[in-house]
């Protein structure tokens, strides 16, 4: 939906100091924190003082007030030590207040997650319809569903890092809640170490693409430590082989040899087991192939689980345990070998209904 142009609202209200410690901050978690800008806030406020009013309403206690808008320049205030706060006072309900605040935006400079926390509000905690609160944002019923549901849908964790802004609002919703869907417990998992270990983006975009496509044992290994997983995963693509592991230094020996003995009894085999050989000879030869031919096939296998799932076999739900149980009867679950990857994966599904 496009936004809306700016309109003018006349709003009843006076100008006052407050005490900071009258202040009652009760809405602050609707509205994401954003520390690169908060400490610019604060460098402003010690510089040039307080220029613009924070946002009240009385909160039925006498000398008590509702902060509504303005939490950051309240916690840049506090920061610096102050004893008050320039504040316009509201003549209205707290939720008449927060209503009020996010039509004089249009919107502007709330991310979805954050008009879920405040559909929510309105929705969940104040009693609103779904109708009426989409009547006073100025929305539809539907958005005000998509928003609630948006919010709901993501776990605690998440919810916390868009709040502490640790995470991005947008990793949140395009990577973070098709995960969340697909398997809540794990989105939890990532998300905390997301909260340590600071992931941009395209990296967050990368590690849900892949917990897609691995089997039970990658996803489990990518969840332990996605910050390895992300180094390995770099490792892999610049393709240096001087980098090479010892595992997959004999790996790749073997695989050269295996190829150059192939190649060579593809050329032997005809004249050893041809016309003018004995039975007995042809027989020998006969069994070791079928021997070599089924460990051929169980390297063949055990070669397509780990470099060959296709993302329509993974979406489908074919191969993830399949190609687990190949790796483990090869006896290939090598300690060396954190990660298997299995192709591109199958892509998260879209953002959020009506967001």
């Amino acid at each position: 939906m496009p936004r809306r142009k700016r309109q003018s609202y006349k709003v009843g209200m006076k100008i006052v100091e407050l005490p900071l410690d009258s202040l009652d901050m009760r809405y602050t978690g609707l509205r994401a924190r954003r520390p690169v800008l908060e400490k610019r806030l604060v460098a402003s406020l010690g510089e040039a003082g307080q220029q613009s009013p924070v946002v009240v309403v009385p909160a039925g206690e006498v000398g008590r007030y509702v902060v509504i808008d303005g939490h950051k320049r309240v916690r840049a205030l506090i920061k610096l030590r102050a004893d008050v706060v320039r504040a316009a006072v509201w003549e209205m309900s707290a939720v008449e207040a927060l209503v009020t605040a996010y039509q004089m935006a249009s919107g502007a400079g709330w991310n979805a997650v954050e008009e879920g926390w405040l559909a929510w509000e309105l929705v969940r905690v104040a009693g609103l319809s779904t109708s009426e609160a989409g009547r006073r944002l100025d929305r539809s019923k539907a958005w005000v569903c998509g928003r609630v549901g948006l919010v709901e849908s993501l776990p605690e964790a998440v919810l916390e890092g868009v709040r502490s802004g640790k995470i991005g609002a947008y990793t949140a919703t395009r990577y973070l809640l098709p995960f969340a869907r697909a398997n809540a417990a794990d989105c939890e998992s990532l998300a905390s170490k997301m909260m340590q270990d600071g992931f941009r983006s395209r990296e967050v975009e990368v590690l849900c693409r892949y917990y897609g496509s691995a089997s039970r044992e990658g996803k489990r290994r990518m969840l332990d430590d996605p910050a390895r997983f992300l180094k390995v995963l770099e490792a892999t693509k610049l393709g240096d082989a001087g980098n090479l592991g010892p595992a997959a230094g004999r790996c790749l020996k073997n695989l050269e040899l295996l190829g150059n003995v192939s190649l060579g009894m593809a050329r032997s085999l005809p004249a050893a087991a041809g016309y003018d050989a004995g039975e007995g000879t042809r027989e020998r030869l006969r069994m070791a192939w079928v021997r070599a031919r089924d460990r051929w096939r169980l390297l063949e296998k055990t070669a397509a689980a780990v470099f060959e799932v296709h993302a329509e076999s993974v979406a489908a739900g074919k191969n993830a345990e399949n190609n687990q149980e190949v790796i483990d009867h090869a006896g290939q679950s090598n300690a060396d070998c954190d990660f298997i990857f299995s192709g591109e994966g199958a892509q998260p599904a879209g953002d959020c209904a009506g967001a």
